[in-house]
């Protein structure tokens, strides 16, 4: 809390107010939850008036769609890095893509929690669309061009893929399922499920 009130308080220095109320949300997030996430409260942990926030921020929810656009950023920041060190082979890029996306929502729980929240985020910001379509476009270019034969269009498949990463992820951030490994091969269970995946598209 110490280093992230700390760069709250140097980025307002320099006369960028949104990114300290980001990271002081951020902040907030990572240790309560998005309950925690008000403006008041970020407004204490970035050291300005409660009035403040008001200038970059109308409401709490465009307040927390700005942090879920940072995350959505994150995550594709994250993906980006993993497949440009993995194989070309799509099976395995999928692969890479879901362990990257896995180990980001349980090394970030409420981040990734967050991104899902529309309840709590304004659905018609531009900006949220967009890294959120980042995301999509980046799982189509790893499944790569569907086979004229193909009776399934890209989209189902990229709709399938997703839904079955984020299906897995819901269920481990949710306490239903507990890390393991395949009783058959002795993969982690997230690859092996991938694997399922793979044969089924």
């Amino acid at each position: 809390m110490k280093s992230a009130r700390a760069n709250s308080h140097q980025a307002y220095h320099h006369g960028d107010l949104r990114r300290a109320l980001v990271v002081a949300a951020l902040a907030a997030l990572d240790e309560s939850g998005v309950d925690a996430v008000t403006i008041r409260e970020v407004a204490r942990r970035a050291g300005v008036a409660h009035s403040a926030p008001a200038n970059h921020f109308r409401d709490r929810a465009a307040l927390l769609t700005a942090v879920a656009v940072q995350i959505f950023g994150d995550v594709q920041q994250a993906v980006e890095n993993a497949l440009a060190k993995g194989p070309a082979g799509r099976d395995e890029r999928l692969s890479v893509f879901a362990d990257t996306v896995v180990q980001f929502a349980l090394g970030h729980p409420n981040r990734y929690r967050l991104l899902w929240r529309k309840d709590c985020l304004d659905a018609t910001d531009v900006n949220l669309d967009a890294a959120g379509t980042v995301i999509y476009e980046t799982v189509k270019q790893v499944l790569g061009p569907v086979a004229t034969t193909h009776t399934i269009s890209a989209d189902t498949q990229v709709i399938a893929a997703w839904s079955m990463i984020h299906g897995y992820v819901s269920l481990r951030l949710d306490g239903t399922l507990i890390d393991g490994s395949d009783e058959a091969n002795g993969k982690p269970r997230a690859a092996a499920i991938v694997d399922v995946l793979i044969k089924g598209l």
